[in-house]
């Protein structure tokens, strides 16, 4: 009741901050300041219950996280509760998990946005606050906290869909669908996700993530680092879920919640991946290797704040001979009336690479599962080929302006595939030409090679020949597929 209680009483709020405006700053934290306004998350300190209630047969519960930001810059941050002009604050959650042997990340849920209204001018990151004299803004160094009751409160949390993440545009007031359940707005997870021990998992670890945006935080390019993480425990006392902090587990500031997954196992590799002149995602990837020549490959990417989103994710190679099983997707739903489906990307081989997409366009369907700000997917595989260094491609949902890029590549780990059989069957030197074709055919019926010096007839080295998959695999280079 803090918040609500000084909110109130503003007038003395605002001569007792006066007077603490006075204190000097010490030098080590002012060799911390960034330019501008710089929002980050500093504690992840409390928690709140709700639920369950029945979503499509399934019981699903609901979440409040705590959230105490601190003002790392070296000006005031805006802070109005009557405009647009104050921060939003979205709260998610993570699970990692051993299924067969491999780790598996994946977000499992998220919340709508509370809308800040009070700043107080506390000093919780220890910056050494320069309190502004009233709540309209967060003063340099200072926190404020805002309490999971608060974060949870339903009445003050607005659509994820009508926030611009890179700039912290939104209107005000925000329209939305009156809650019609005690899990309306709040962090929604489902039940079958929060088993403390899943029947096909050996291991589970939770985390929680808060995440601030602010018009004029990303104005002054702070805005890549307003995401924090923490790990939680978990546990069930009929019928409900609860959360509280796990021991030895402290908030990791300025780290969004990807790296959760880094902190979870080792191994992982996390590397940023920037939208030209616009926001940022997270791609993350380990390949694990398993008993019988198997590898289990899993990707997430985070988008932390890209309005442009992402409506596909491609590992560039030979699709087609890529080899792979356990294909799957995972992705956080969208609820309480946010405009956005929540169909599965669909995976396909096509010659470009081993491809998952939402088949559409912005222009087709603006509301489509695209990879949203604040969200993360997730994309598995197992496959026998090992890998290697390849890359990778994502492609923006979003247009931009004339020029501007559609998709973004870089390096990843990929499956290898066999190298191309060569099409000069008969090594005469002649390629492409009939008589390869010719000469192939001949020898897969038991004849003799024109040349005397044809090449094993197992084309496509899987050990099996004579076969028809050998005549596919020569016409499928033959016709530049490899």
């Amino acid at each position: 009741m803090l918040k609500q209680t000084l909110s109130s009483r503003r007038p003395a709020f605002c001569a007792a901050l006066g007077a603490l405006a006075l204190t000097a700053v010490a030098g080590s934290a002012l060799a911390q300041r960034t330019n501008g306004p710089d929002v980050i998350v500093g504690e992840l300190p409390d928690f709140q219950s709700y639920g369950p209630v029945l979503v499509n047969g399934s019981a699903t519960h609901a979440f409040a996280v705590g959230t105490t930001s601190c003002n790392k810059g070296n000006q005031t941050l805006i802070w109005i509760a009557e405009d647009n002009r104050h921060p939003v604050i979205g709260q998610n959650m993570y699970r990692w998990r051993i299924v067969d042997g491999a780790g598996q990340f994946e977000q499992i849920g998220q919340s709508w946005l509370k809308h800040g209204f009070t700043a107080l001018q506390m000093n919780a990151c220890n910056l050494g606050c320069a309190a502004n004299p009233n709540g309209d803004a967060l003063g340099i160094g200072c926190s404020d906290p805002y309490s999971a009751g608060l974060n949870g409160s339903q009445g003050g949390l607005g659509p994820r869909s009508q926030v611009n993440p890179y700039t912290g545009a939104f209107p005000y007031p925000f329209t939305a669908p009156q809650p019609t359940n005690a899990l309306s707005r709040r962090l929604q997870v489902r039940g079958s996700d929060l088993a403390v021990t899943p029947v096909t998992s050996t291991t589970a670890k939770y985390y929680v993530e808060g995440h601030y945006i602010a018009a004029d935080d990303a104005l002054a390019g702070n805005g890549l680092n307003n995401a924090s993480f923490r790990r939680v425990a978990i546990t069930f006392n009929s019928p409900n879920f609860r959360i509280t902090t796990a021991s030895g587990h402290p908030t990791r500031r300025e780290q969004s919640g990807i790296f959760a997954w880094a902190e979870a196992e080792t191994g992982v590799t996390i590397q940023p991946v920037d939208v030209p002149g616009e926001g940022r995602f997270f791609v993350g990837s380990k390949v694990t290797p398993l008993a019988g020549g198997v590898y289990h490959y899993e990707y997430n990417i985070q988008n932390l704040n890209s309005d442009r989103a992402a409506s596909w994710f491609r590992l560039n190679g030979p699709g087609p001979q890529m080899e792979s099983t356990l294909e799957n997707f995972r992705d956080v739903d969208y609820h309480s009336g946010e405009p956005f489906n929540n169909d599965d990307w669909q995976m396909s081989k096509v010659p470009a690479g081993m491809v998952w997409s939402n088949n559409t366009t912005f222009a087709a369907n603006p509301n489509a599962n695209a990879l949203r700000w604040g969200t993360m997917y997730t994309f598995r595989f197992r496959s026998t080929q090992a890998p290697v260094m390849g890359t990778a491609s994502l492609g923006l949902f979003k247009p931009g302006a004339a020029g501007d890029a559609n998709d973004l590549t870089f390096a990843l780990m990929v499956p290898s595939v066999p190298a191309c059989p060569s099409i000069d069957f008969n090594n005469d030197g002649i390629f492409p030409a009939d008589e390869d074709l010719v000469d192939l055919l001949s020898m897969l019926a038991g004849g003799a090679c024109s040349t005397g010096n044809c090449n094993s007839i197992d084309i496509n080295g899987d050990g099996l020949f004579p076969a028809d998959a050998d005549l596919i695999r020569f016409l499928e280079v033959l016709a530049g597929d490899c």
